[in-house]
């Protein structure tokens, strides 16, 4: 190895501008200059240690950028994400307590979702629906384009989601003939694996009310912080998101007005369902409802209250929010 000393070709690192760089070797001890104690104070590695800090601070933002990509595709408008995992569905310890659980909320039981899915942050509203689908069904339109459309039928529901699924451009998941309030729907398979907008299934619903928590009612053990019952509603529906949210910042599964599932209704199905992703009955006469609404007692606004309703007829205080299943 040659020294300082060995020829005069060899120059000798230093602390002036020039006498070091991070791509030399000026005294030919095998390290490029910027490594050597000589030039520990060199502006010119100054300048090489601002720039290599710069571009390593780059690199971790894009990493963390990346990161924060990976699996996580942004909501559509106006929905939130849940995530898939499992929680206690039917009359739970707190619903037990208020001592108003029905023979078929029996038995509590661990349900597994197993994908992620995003759902309404708030029921559809008038204006919403009457964009979609050229009409606007609704008993309460006095109350404004903001409160939630009611008065329709499941098929109606499904036919919105259609609707929204063909605006933007995703596969429909119910398969629907007539025109208007008179269209007739059914669902063209299972339903969590369509891609596009649906109602949810009853499990997905009651895990995106409860959100985590086992509270009486969507957000709150006390229903005037969450829910428009018959105590406060002046017997009339109201705007969505006129009172607080349940944890997963969704509004009104409490009250306002109840909201049509997907599933077909059986008295005894927790006594048999699946303890992952739960489709619901096969068949049957009517569909679950799920929330309760403006006109009902808070007793009938519970997370885990189940209600059916034959699907081809209206009631002023039954509307619907549509789920789908994540990316």
């Amino acid at each position: 190895m040659k020294t300082p000393s060995d020829s005069d070709d060899v120059r000798v690192e230093g602390t002036e501008p020039g006498d070091c760089s991070d791509v030399a070797d000026n005294d030919q001890d095998g390290l490029f200059d910027c490594d050597d104690d000589g030039c520990f104070d060199s502006p010119d590695c100054a300048d090489a240690d601002a720039d290599a800090d710069a571009d390593a601070d780059a690199d971790a933002d894009a990493d963390a950028d990346a990161d924060a990509d990976v699996d996580i595709t942004p909501p559509p408008e106006g929905m939130v994400r849940i995530e898939s995992g499992t929680f206690e569905m039917g009359c739970t310890s707190a619903q037990e307590h208020n001592g108003s659980c029905e023979d078929d909320e029996y038995p509590y039981h661990s349900v597994t979702l197993s994908q992620d899915f995003w759902i309404d942050q708030t029921e559809v509203t008038q204006a919403q629906y009457e964009a979609l689908r050229g009409y606007n069904p609704s008993t309460y339109d006095i109350c404004g384009t903001d409160c939630p459309v009611e008065q329709l039928t499941w098929d109606e529901s499904a036919a919105y989601a259609n609707a929204k699924s063909d605006e933007e451009g995703l596969e429909s998941c119910y398969t629907c003939s007539g025109f208007g309030p008179s269209i007739s729907c059914e669902a063209a398979g299972i339903s969590t694996g369509c891609e596009g907008y649906r109602l949810p299934t009853e499990a997905e619903w009651e895990r995106a009310a409860r959100c985590g928590t086992d509270l009486l009612y969507a957000g709150s053990d006390d229903e005037d912080e969450v829910a428009w019952s018959d105590a406060t509603s002046g017997g009339t529906t109201h705007p969505v998101a006129g009172l607080s949210p349940n944890d997963c910042d969704l509004y009104d599964m409490s009250g306002n007005v109840w909201e049509w599932t997907e599933d077909w209704y059986s008295e005894t199905y927790y006594e048999s369902s699946p303890n992952t992703d739960p489709p619901g009955p096969t068949t049957g006469t009517n569909r679950v409802r799920r929330g309760g609404a403006f006109s009902y007692s808070p007793a009938l606004l519970r997370v885990s209250l189940r209600l059916d309703f034959a699907p081809n007829l209206r009631a002023s205080n039954l509307g619907f929010r549509l789920a789908r299943t994540a990316d």
